[in-house]
């Protein structure tokens, strides 16, 4: 009994730690922003790019190798003589052999960069790669936090929606009841029992949908939250009791600047550096190197041998490149590079005008939102007392059953309207706080 008490109480704590509650949307978008798959690997690209500073410095740093050569000359030159520098007779000609066929060489080779001005613009670029790496994670997590919003409010609409059409489902079956003891007793026909009983099979498709829609939905909100669809989510906010005191229209927002636009603003910046660096190409580059190497030439691959000497070779020097013609690419890549910029900063003039209207839209419908929420709210309490008003009068036969048809589906067309304007108001408020920065 207690290994079964103590496995139960492992199975309810595994269980309570793959349990999630959100109590408001700001918890949600905090959730979002700290586990969202899509933000940990930007966030995981953003320290593989950093890698890249230390591939670009180590182009201004000396660099130094070890290397060795084995080389077989299967033929070697050969060079005629004149006989008589090697003791023969005038006008003859003798063949001399140069090197042997088996030749090994070791050495090591440091050269130091002194003047490359590309080189020092491309850490610049690299720099201001990071930077952009950093903008294109904050248009994400705004991207993200827009999405989650909509998405969070989305799943208390339907469940909201779904307790409302349960209420309506039971409403539906407590009429069909009335209308099959009225059809048994011969007070009505057929025709307007098929008519209700249509009613209630509608209603209750309706909550199917409504259902399905909910775990979708829930699984999307899960998915952004960088949970799996095992595990369990729980909201614990009441969409109509946010309803109550609610701010009033925003006439005017004190927004940050948008991701988006700074995002298009290091951009340009980036193109900026291009376009030096390339210009920079037409700049002479100097380095200095030096070299040294032992080798060895035998004829026969006896190496290890100490009887036979090892000669030395060494250098060091000043290497100077000026670049005079490349066929055009030069000025080819600085055409290119400028042309970049200039669609850039154009790019940013229309993306700026973009946020500003889609800021607007958002502000404009949430303050029409705002408006008609508490008309819509009345409307909707009025339509419910009328349909409750409208079933006690069927109930009792002082109401025909058009009559209350036209009065369920009013009630149907506010609690609709009601329950839309009601996700608007609080999906286009948190978009307007997310973009001031609160």
């Amino acid at each position: 009994m207690n290994r079964f008490a103590c496995f139960c109480l492992l199975f309810c704590s595994l269980n309570a730690t793959a349990q999630t509650v959100v109590s408001t949307v700001q918890e949600a978008l905090v959730l979002a922003r700290r586990q969202n798959p899509e933000l940990v690997n930007a966030r995981q690209n953003q320290v593989v790019q950093v890698q890249q500073r230390t591939a670009t410095r180590a182009t201004r740093l000396p660099q130094a190798r070890f290397f060795t050569n084995f080389d077989y000359n299967f033929a070697l030159p050969v060079q005629l003589v004149p006989a008589e520098f090697l003791g023969g007779k005038p006008g003859e000609f003798r063949s001399l052999q140069f090197g042997l066929p088996y030749v090994l060489a070791a050495g090591a080779e440091v050269t130091v960069p002194i003047i490359n001005r590309p080189v020092r613009a491309d850490l610049d670029i690299v720099e201001q790669n990071l930077r952009i790496t950093d903008h294109q994670t904050l248009v994400l997590q705004d991207e993200l936090s827009t999405q989650t919003a909509r998405v969070y409010h989305a799943v208390l609409l339907t469940r909201s929606a779904i307790a409302i059409t349960q209420r309506n489902l039971s409403a539906a079956d407590t009429l069909t009841q009335i209308a099959h003891d009225r059809l048994d007793k011969g007070l009505i026909e057929p025709l307007e029992y098929n008519r209700i009983r249509s009613v209630q099979l509608t209603t209750a498709d309706v909550l199917y949908q409504n259902e399905l829609a909910y775990v979708r939905n829930l699984n999307q909100l899960k998915l952004m939250l960088g949970l799996t669809t095992t595990d369990s989510l729980i909201l614990s906010e009441d969409l109509a009791k946010r309803s109550t005191g609610l701010p009033v229209p925003a006439t005017s927002v004190n927004l940050v600047e948008r991701p988006q636009i700074t995002l298009q603003q290091a951009r340009i910046e980036l193109f900026r550096l291009q376009l030096n660096r390339e210009r920079l190409q037409r700049w002479p580059t100097l380095s200095a190197y030096a070299r040294f190497t032992e080798q060895a030439q035998r004829s026969e691959i006896n190496f290890l041998s100490t009887g036979q000497p090892w000669y030395q070779i060494g250098v060091t020097g000043l290497q100077f490149n000026w670049s005079i013609y490349s066929g055009g690419l030069r000025n080819s890549n600085i055409t290119r590079a400028r042309l970049q910029l200039k669609l850039a900063e154009s790019e940013l003039a229309y993306e700026r005008n973009k946020q500003q209207t889609d800021t607007e839209d958002v502000r404009n419908t949430y303050n029409q939102a705002v408006r008609s929420l508490d008309l819509n709210r009345q409307n909707y309490e009025l339509n419910s007392q009328n349909v409750q008003i409208a079933l006690i009068k069927y109930r009792s036969g002082l109401f025909a059953y058009d009559q209350y048809l036209n009065v369920f589906n009013e009630v149907l067309t506010a609690q609709n309207r009601y329950l839309n304007n009601l996700s608007n108001v609080f999906i286009n408020q948190t978009i307007l706080q997310i973009r001031s920065g609160q």
